[in-house]
């Protein structure tokens, strides 16, 4: 039950960034929420049963669900560090992606040496007390350890320096899931070397931790990833709805000062029914761009527009700034 909530948990986060970045060239935190939703999708007994039963019933769908995992936490870090410093990204994403192909290729070397001749929905718990099992479970998570706790580290010096509060929120408690990862990490690898050697209180022990801290960063990392695009996409609608009840207004000082006989190259009016397009965030930023060039080139026709006039436009202003900020 635990898995299907955490996948499902996965899926809604994937559903809310794409609809929150489907404007961004950078796509690297839907990628990697995609990834990592299927990753954990096929951790689902009955998913994970179907999906080997294709493959040999050997427990191949084990490698590319941890594959899917370790490709997703790294476009997630890659996706935190161009939020953070995008001019220093790609320097800094090179160790990580350097350290996810080397990490792959230990892993399919390991995974061959496994002798898991039966598909088991508890993989780990009945192959891990052998050293190559050991070895490729440890080889993975040291390194979604290192990157979740340096990614989280990232999160918490740079939340202060996000352009709106909903993304100032995000990256703090993104940075706190990624703590809780962290201390996931350390409950498997707890797991992994007490399994080996046989001290089965101890895995019994980091075991009851795991599910608590791989839960509680799940639902962390969900919530805070999802929390921009959700706020930033209510913040639009609110911010168009007031755009939409000032274009009355707007249009009145739009006319009012084109009456100055002012040439605005021949544009037609921007809320006419022929025009170019009826989005109103286009509208409203076309007319005040075309209204603040008016009264630059005649600023005898800013004595035209009273304070409220002006409190409207710096308003409109500043929404609009705000709708493609959280574009």
């Amino acid at each position: 039950m635990m898995q299907l909530i955490v996948a499902l948990a996965l899926w809604g986060l994937v559903s809310a960034l794409a609809v929150g970045t489907r404007r961004r060239t950078d796509q690297s935190i839907l990628y990697a929420a995609i990834m990592i939703a299927l990753s954990l999708t096929l951790n689902i007994d009955a998913v994970y049963f179907a999906a080997d039963g294709l493959l040999g019933g050997r427990n191949y769908a084990d490698l590319p669900a941890n594959l899917l995992l370790l490709l997703g936490i790294y476009f997630l870090s890659r996706a935190i560090l161009r939020a953070s410093a995008p001019n220093r990204a790609n320097a800094s994403a090179r160790p990580f992606r350097i350290g996810a192909i080397i990490t792959a290729g230990l892993m399919v070397t390991t995974f061959v040496f496994i002798d898991a001749p039966t598909t088991s929905g508890t993989f780990m718990r009945d192959f891990g007390n052998q050293p190559a099992a050991a070895a490729y479970s440890l080889i993975q998570f040291i390194y979604l350890g290192i990157v979740m706790a340096l990614t989280g580290t990232i999160c918490l010096r740079f939340a202060g320096r996000m352009s709106t509060p909903a993304r100032r929120l995000g990256f703090r408690i993104v940075g706190a899931g990624c703590g809780a990862a962290v201390l996931t990490v350390i409950s498997v690898v707890g797991m992994d070397l007490a399994h080996v050697f046989g001290a089965m209180s101890l895995l019994a022990l980091f075991a009851s931790a795991y599910d608590v801290l791989n839960l509680t960063a799940i639902l962390l990392l969900c919530f805070g990833l999802s929390l921009p695009p959700i706020l930033g996409g209510i913040s639009n609608r609110f911010n168009r709805r007031k755009l939409q009840a000032a274009l009355p207004d707007l249009t009145r000082i739009w006319v009012d000062v084109s009456a100055q006989h002012l040439e605005l190259g021949g544009v037609a009016h921007p809320n006419a029914p022929g025009s170019v397009s009826r989005d109103v965030d286009t509208v409203v930023h076309r007319m005040l761009v075309e209204i603040r060039d008016a009264l630059l080139l005649n600023p005898t026709a800013l004595d035209r527009l009273e304070d409220e006039d002006l409190a409207l436009l710096t308003a409109a202003e500043t929404r609009i700034g705000a709708q493609r900020t959280s574009a």
